[in-house]
């Protein structure tokens, strides 16, 4: 039989450094011996894409057309990449993945987390993480993070309290469920924050054999 897929994702406010861990997981991983593919959300299929582009971009959506959306996104990864690819033993790690719209939707538009895991229990398949490393920085190293960028997408523009809201929601989600998510710091240097992710790595892969 072949042994199923490890799915991993990547969390943290608009500004923690995230995306800059993925490729590092993905290489650990693979000199672990393991086959990796790596995606993100809103996106990483066809439909998701064109949905990733109506969700940074477009003016005046409707927070529940935006919590609509972002499943939409993610059902189509679901089916047409994570399902796929751990059923046949390849690791797939994620940016973003339904935490997020827990803290985003739920919790910054105060949708309320109940309305965003009514939605979540509707995709098909419902499908969890194996583990969930939460990037975490203080709300004001965020800030000056995305001031830099010289073009906002409609998420990033948000005020500080909204990302204080995601911040609280994803500290939550970590305290409920910590044997899952895992918060690693980064304002920490570098080397420092790629030692924890790979601690947190290896005891994944020692818990799972």
């Amino acid at each position: 039989m072949t042994t199923r897929g490890l799915f991993i994702s990547v969390e943290g406010i608009d500004g923690a450094g995230k995306s800059t861990h993925v490729d590092f997981i993905k290489n650990y991983l693979t000199q672990a011996g393991r086959t990796v593919v790596t995606a993100r959300e809103p996106g990483g299929t066809i439909v998701g894409e064109k949905i990733r582009d109506i969700l940074l971009n477009s003016e005046n959506l409707h927070n529940i057309s935006e919590l609509f959306l972002m499943f939409a996104s993610r059902q189509e990864l679901v089916n047409q990449i994570i399902i796929p690819n751990i059923s046949n033993g390849i690791c797939v790690v994620t940016d973003r993945f339904t935490d997020a719209s827990i803290a985003y939707q739920g919790a910054g538009r105060n949708i309320g987390v109940n309305k965003v895991l009514q939605v979540a229990k509707l995709m098909e398949p419902y499908i969890s993480t194996d583990l969930t490393i939460l990037f975490d920085v203080p709300i004001e190293v965020a800030m000056m993070r995305l001031a830099k960028n010289a073009i906002k997408d409609r998420i990033e523009k948000e005020n500080v309290s909204f990302f204080e809201r995601v911040r609280e929601a994803y500290y939550k989600l970590a305290h409920e469920d910590s044997s899952r998510v895992k918060i690693i710091s980064t304002d920490k240097s570098i080397t420092e924050t790629r030692e924890m992710i790979a601690n947190c790595l290896d005891n994944l892969l020692k818990r799972i054999g």
